[in-house]
């Protein structure tokens, strides 16, 4: 965090005139206040950016979808319709999920919180691509790889959860109890839940690819509370 007392030693400060001084405490107190609103600016710039780039992997996906040119490629179109509802659903799932954490406890994140939301974005960004692989080749190969960036990214989302909670966490013992417990039992039920439907995938994939879609539409339904968000 950039200092101005570090600008100057103590022998350079006496050096200043009762002007400079002046100027220099001011200069201080901006730079105090600035620091004071840092906290709720990178909120405001996490959700953008946020907001931003999931729009942008939105789109990035349905332009994966190539138009039915002949009447033999137009059940390939409906799968690939069929493949895109299934990623808009996990990704506006993910983005849901971000809504209520920073409207209800993320209020003064750090930097470990934007490098986790960094993170989360980066490898929700791989989708296009595993979505892109799908359709092109529907195999259990294909599938399992979706599964494996799907489980990367809810571990990552639970990570941004916590981490952004930190500051409310230390003026309650209570709440930092809590907010341990449900970061690591949502841990555990996605690793066992990724676990099983990457395992299915490898038998039967369209099965699979038909639960990815279910467990957003589930998420959806859920009351906040249900959550752990109320």
């Amino acid at each position: 965090m950039f200092k101005l007392h570090k600008v100057f030693d103590s022998r350079h400060y006496r050096r200043l005139s009762s002007v400079q001084k002046e100027e220099l405490k001011e200069a201080r107190d901006k730079v105090h206040q600035a620091q004071q609103k840092e906290p709720k600016r990178l909120r405001e710039h996490l959700e953008t950016f946020n907001d931003a780039v999931i729009a942008i992997i939105i789109t990035i996906i349905v332009l994966q979808i190539q138009p039915a040119f002949k009447a033999s490629q137009y059940l390939e179109f409906l799968g690939n319709i069929v493949i895109f509802i299934i990623a808009f659903f996990i990704i506006a799932d993910f983005w849901y999920e971000l809504h209520l954490a920073f409207s209800y406890f993320i209020f003064k994140p750090d930097k470990i919180t934007a490098i986790c939301d960094f993170c989360l974005l980066a490898t929700l960004s791989l989708l296009p691509v595993m979505t892109k692989w799908i359709m092109m080749r529907d195999s259990a190969f294909a599938v399992t790889n979706f599964g494996i960036v799907y489980f990367i990214a809810q571990i990552l989302k639970v990570f941004v959860q916590y981490f952004g909670a930190k500051p409310l966490m230390r003026s309650s013992q209570v709440m930092n109890i809590m907010m341990v417990k449900t970061s690591v039992h949502r841990i555990i039920l996605v690793f066992l839940l990724t676990l099983f439907l990457i395992l299915l995938s490898l038998v039967v994939p369209k099965v699979a690819m038909f639960l990815y879609i279910l467990i957003p539409f589930i998420s959806f339904l859920m009351p906040n509370n249900s959550r752990g968000f109320r």
